[in-house]
């Protein structure tokens, strides 16, 4: 049963919409004017249906104050049913309105609308809170026991200065528990950050040992490398499993003795750097072919952790959904959505490319979104064939038919250059319909 609070100082009026209302099972508290009503509006009230033309506090101006209350949807009435009426409403925050007389029909239309939006915004709120909750630290968003337990192990291993090697598939978030691990330790240096794999072992030993001027052509001046840059904090290697076996012969010389020389130079540097590293090869395998030194593992492995793929640790996918999007939001600087369907497909995709994956598919899906409500067919073009063809849960009939006829009114208003009037004949409805149902849908015209 929803509440819906009534204000109408028309008695016949405010008869008939609280039988309508209660004969579709709601509570209705009715009133003849807002500061009648005021004390009864709360936080959790469903719906408010307030006339514009009131008895002391009219309509418009209460809308404001009924929001300080409550963020439930707000509906205006009116027998002066100009846009210009209308729009000033919806400026305020109502969701829509009524011009009397009242179609029963109508009424009953736009009130499930409203109450449904209402429903979504509470469950959007709740897993807001939920993966609030998830999120441990750092903006990790961590709600499975498997990434529970990779965070708990980060954290005691953080206290020590023992090396880490990080293990897990490509987009995991390796980097992510690597810096973790810095956080939450004592040092007072520098995170670093070195991607064995993304640069040429040629250069790589320079990147890491740095050079003396003159050390070699194009050496115009002495560079410190990653290891000095790192000096009383943190070097990561990320993909230490592709580093070359002279690199690896002495990168073992730097752990073992903590100093180094760099290129074109006899002078050794002492060092306090804690290394933490990171591969998604099987460094066991690669010792057993005889590609990665037993002695280094050993060295680099004092503390093994290994972050689980994202399709072992499903719960985790709902709150990184809700994070990343409200992330993106910050960053775009307007409201994001995403359809129940297209949330359910990405909940069971196997995610192959991990965290990394999921992330990169909301930033394309939301640049291709029409007003940043993401559905299925904003996703990427290989989910989507993945999709045509395997995908069968999800969205209710009634869900699908609203998709489609959002879709079918932004290509007539695109069409149109958004002219409401020649979309409406295109589709074959009223000037009066297309604009219920822009307001409905949440279409911005002024966007297409």
């Amino acid at each position: 049963m929803k509440e819906i609070i009534l204000i109408e100082d028309d008695s016949g009026v405010r008869f008939f919409i609280e039988e309508a209302l209660r004969r579709e099972g709601h509570r209705v508290l009715s009133f003849e004017s807002y500061e009648k009503a005021s004390s009864s509006i709360k936080e959790d009230t469903d719906l408010v249906l307030i006339d514009i033309k009131l008895p002391g506090i009219d309509g418009l101006s209460a809308i404001e104050e009924i929001k300080r209350f409550t963020d439930a949807p707000i509906i205006v009435i009116t027998a002066y049913g100009t846009k210009k009426n209308a729009m000033l409403a919806i400026e305020k925050g109502a969701i829509d309105f009524f011009v009397k007389p009242i179609s029963l029909e109508e009424l009953k239309v736009v009130v499930k609308r409203a109450l449904a939006k209402r429903e979504i915004e509470k469950e959007a709120k709740l897993k807001k809170k939920e993966w609030h909750d998830a999120t441990t630290y750092h903006g990790i968003v961590v709600k499975s026991e498997m990434m529970k337990e990779v965070i708990r192990l980060a954290e005691r291993v953080a206290e020590t200065d023992v090396p880490v090697l990080i293990t897990g598939e490509t987009g995991v978030g390796k980097e992510v528990v690597a810096r973790l691990i810095h956080k939450l330790s004592n040092r007072k240096g520098e995170f670093v950050p070195v991607n064995c794999a993304s640069i040429p072992e040629t250069l790589l030993e320079s990147e890491l040992f740095g050079f003396e001027k003159g050390a070699f052509t194009g050496a115009v001046r002495e560079k410190k490398g990653k290891f000095e840059l790192a000096e009383k904090g943190t070097l990561f290697l990320d993909e230490i499993g592709e580093m070359g076996p002279n690199l690896q012969a002495k990168i073992l010389r730097v752990v073992e003795t903590k100093e180094l020389e760099r290129l074109g130079s006899t002078k050794k540097v002492k060092l306090d750097v804690r290394i933490i590293s990171a591969t998604n090869k099987n460094l066991i395998e690669a010792m057993g072919e005889g590609k990665f030194r037993p002695d280094l593992y050993y060295r680099l492995s004092g503390v093994v952790i290994d972050v689980p793929p994202l399709r072992k640790r499903k719960e985790d996918i709902g709150p990184l959904i809700d994070h990343f999007l409200l992330e993106l939001e910050k960053d775009l600087g307007r409201k994001l959505g995403i359809s129940k369907e297209a949330k359910e497909y990405l909940l069971n995709y196997a995610w192959p490319g991990n965290v990394r994956e999921l992330l990169a598919c909301l930033k394309s899906a939301v640049s291709v979104s029409e007003d940043g409500y993401v559905t299925l067919e904003d996703l990427p073009i290989h989910m989507r064939e993945r999709t045509k063809k395997h995908y069968t849960g999800g969205a209710s009939l009634d869900e699908q038919i609203e998709e489609l006829e959002r879709k079918r009114i932004i290509e007539a208003l695109k069409a149109t250059k958004g002219n409401q009037k020649k979309a409406a004949s295109i589709l074959g409805i009223s000037e009066r319909s297309i604009w219920y149902r822009i307001k409905k849908h949440g279409i911005d015209v002024s966007n297409l």
